[in-house]
This record gives structure tokens, sequence and C-alpha cells, in this order.
């Protein structure tokens, strides 16, 4: 659950939710910064949407989003696939001039918990590094 209850595999029926589906094609505005940090990570070994996800949380701690890279597809919206429901959140984020209370939580998990996570298991992914994850 995002912020409240599915409507399908594929969509929430929360205003955030409904929000994500669409959050692409919204122009970039100004954003407060959202601190996090990012392990060094070989860009070579990425993904489309991994990719994505790097350049979209660098952009959302460094306080500016591209147009190149506002315009790229974030993924398609799976609640199965939480890679490429951080990738809308944060592109929301970039999009909200004035974000709820709500969206501001959920971006900053993404920013400090989910993304900082995912990338040191994508790199440290040895079980011998397990325990650096927990």
């Amino acid at each position: 659950m995002l912020d409240g209850p599915t409507n399908s595999p594929k969509s929430y029926s929360s205003n955030i939710g409904k929000a994500l589906l669409t959050c692409e094609t919204l122009p970039v505005t100004t954003f407060k910064i959202i601190d996090g940090e990012l392990s060094t990570t070989d860009r070579r070994d990425l993904s489309q949407y991994q990719l994505y996800l790097l350049e979209i949380s660098q952009a959302v701690g460094l306080g500016n989003c591209s147009y190149e890279l506002a315009r790229r597809s974030p993924g398609t919206l799976s609640h199965s696939c939480w890679l490429t429901t951080a990738n809308r959140v944060l592109r929301l984020y970039v999009s909200s001039p004035a974000p709820s209370l709500k969206l501001k939580q959920i971006a900053e998990f993404v920013m400090k918990v989910y993304t900082p996570n995912w990338f040191n298991i994508k790199s440290k992914h040895s079980l011998k590094d397990g325990a650096k994850h927990v």
C-alpha cells in the first residue's frame, strides 16, 4: 500500500497513486532537495530503469532535474515492481511545487532508505555483505 488501497495490479486509488500514472507528463518545477547517500555504481551494469533511479535520485539530491531526464520514461507502474514505482514517486516529487506531506514522506523514504539500499545490494551482493544491508 503506497498511500491508500489498490485498484488493480497497476493502479492505486489515492491521490498520489493516481498521479503516479501520468507523472512523466507533468512539467518539472522548483523542488526542495532531499539528501540521500548513493554508493558508487558502475552505470554500465544498470538496466534502463535502474539508471533512471540513479539519475532521478541524483537530481532530487542536487535540486535540479534536467529536461532530458524529465522526458524519459520512469517505467510502467506496477505493484510488483517497486523500482519503477520509486522512479515514479521521485518524478512526481520533482513536478510538485507544493508536495503534500504524504508525498514528501514517501519521496524521503525512497531517497534515504529504498534507493541507498537498492544500490548497496546491487553493488555488494555477496552473502558476506548481507549483514551490512540489514
